[in-house]
């Protein structure tokens, strides 16, 4: 089978010692419908990182190699970010950024945005366009989630969508407030506040409740992004007329650890670092001792029913549409995914830890289906095929790494990948040669970073004779932004 049946674990606490607390859990998300969210399991200071960093991997223009096939419905779509929102936008042209982790986890709250996103860093772990192992992993890496303000322990975890994001979902976002739908109420309740003193006397001293009841029912009536921002309960509404709309709703985005370690799952058993085999570039090992059986990480899944949606064609130059008989490569986040010779599914965990687990025939873990009580586990899928799946178009499967045996602190985490990438990998090895560029190959990331490190930003271009003798590396195109009649326009 691709995937051993579910193991009932230990709590999240039992995985970790009694004075090393887990720092960020996976459980049900506070907002009724979202889903999962991440919580932090100590209080957390502002401009504080939020947990272990992320890897960054690019999605290179998905919608064209796909044709927009309904059969490649991609879920990253609702998990990806903008190129220039992690800092890829001179790597790749066109494309979309898959930031595996916490870039994954959280949800947007307007009420309590309390954390960003920071900017990754780029690079192989030491290794060169010349090591085979080059290929196999992304570069960016080290993009770590920061607080903007002080979370309790048991808060959950908010980040800024953009209000695009939910004005282009249609109805189902439709009354999501926004920030500014706060600042309206928080305008209302001054005025609320006087009638209220106004008309409330010892002969009517239900005045106040009662028009607050004639205040809700109203914003029932047609729900609105504004009416959806009201505070919940007559007791809200009077904290709010000292603290603010927003403020709030900070008691309902709260679970106690108490609750968190019986029903979360702890996402920072291990971190990242460079792992113990050169070529694999990084891996994840232990941040505290994890017994046998205990839980390694989560790993939430994404499915793509065809895993062809991965395939990348060369460009017919007649039609400048893509050549399905010119396979280029494949999309990297097909390294990130399970899979199967003899399905088309795959399976991809979207939370960063997990991704970082190496090979290893000596396996100190292993992957497991979540037992039936987890959130967003739907365990009666596994009953159904692939063309289920397809019709499927939001997450509902979940896996978790488990210890075989005891792991120590410090030790690097591996399971199997199992007999058939064994033999892919040492195929691609025996027939792997260096890229052309591979002598010179400079990152277009770090060529911009350091212009715009400069003192001087107007750094002129190298003319054709001096680049006879410091050619710019062959990897690069120069591109040149122009204003045409109030539009955007890019000339290569």
């Amino acid at each position: 089978p691709l995937l051993a049946p579910s193991a009932v674990l230990p709590s999240a606490a039992a995985a970790s010692d009694d004075n090393d607390q887990c720092r960020l859990y996976l459980a049900e998300s506070t907002i009724p419908g979202a889903g999962l969210g991440i919580f932090t399991g100590v209080n957390l200071p502002s401009h504080t990182p939020v947990a272990e960093p992320d890897i960054v991997i690019p999605l290179a223009d998905y919608e064209w190699h796909t044709a927009m096939a309904q059969d490649f419905h991609l879920l990253w779509g609702e998990y990806s970010w903008q190129t220039n929102e992690v800092s890829m936008e001179t790597d790749m042209v066109v494309g979309s950024a898959l930031v595996i982790g916490t870039g994954c986890m959280p949800n947007c709250n307007f009420a309590l945005i309390n954390a960003h996103e920071g900017e990754p860093e780029y690079g192989h772990a030491g290794l060169t366009r010349k090591d085979h192992g080059v290929t196999g992993f992304t570069g960016f890496h080290n993009q770590r989630m920061v607080t903007d303000r002080n979370i309790p322990a048991g808060g959950e975890i908010f980040v800024n969508y953009g209000e695009a994001w939910f004005t282009s979902r249609g109805e189902d976002m439709a009354t999501v407030p926004f920030a500014a739908n706060f600042d309206l109420v928080d305008e209302f309740l001054v005025k609320f506040k006087n009638i209220s003193l106004k008309y409330q006397t010892s002969e009517n001293p239900d005045f106040t409740k009662d028009l607050w009841s004639i205040v809700e029912a109203e914003a029932r009536v047609i729900p609105t992004r504004t009416g959806s921002a009201l505070p919940l309960t007559f007791e809200d509404m009077q904290s709010a007329q000292t603290v603010g709309a927003a403020e709030s709703r900070l008691p309902y985005s709260m679970r106690t650890v108490e609750w968190l370690n019986e029903n979360g799952r702890c996402m920072d058993n291990i971190r990242p670092g460079n792992s113990t085999i050169r070529d694999a570039g990084r891996g994840a090992f232990a941040s505290r001792f994890i017994p046998k059986g205990g839980l390694v990480a989560p790993g939430p899944v994404l499915h793509i029913p065809n895993k062809a949606a991965m395939n990348m064609y060369e460009t017919n130059p007649l039609t400048g549409n893509r050549d399905t008989t010119k396979e280029s490569g494949k999309q990297l986040i097909l390294n990130y995914c399970f899979g199967h010779g003899k399905s088309t599914l795959l399976l991809c965990p979207y939370t960063s830890p997990s991704a970082y687990i190496n090979h290893s025939r000596k396996p100190n873990a292993r992957v497991v289906w979540a037992d039936d009580t987890t959130k967003n586990h739907n365990a009666d899928w596994l009953q159904e095929g692939v063309e289920f799946l397809k019709q499927q178009e939001a997450i509902g499967l979940s896996l978790n790494f488990v210890a075989t045996r005891d792991i120590r602190p410090g030790e690097e985490v591996f399971i199997d990948y199992g007999r058939e990438w064994e033999k892919a990998w040492k195929k691609y090895v025996k027939e792997w040669k260096p890229p052309v560029d591979s002598d010179d190959f400079a990152p277009a990331t770090t060529l911009q970073k350091a212009v715009l490190q400069q003192d001087d930003l107007l750094i002129p271009l190298r003319t054709i004779s001096e680049q006879e003798d410091e050619p710019y590396p062959q990897n690069l195109v120069f591109y040149c932004h122009t204003a045409s009649f109030g539009t955007s326009q890019d000339m290569a």
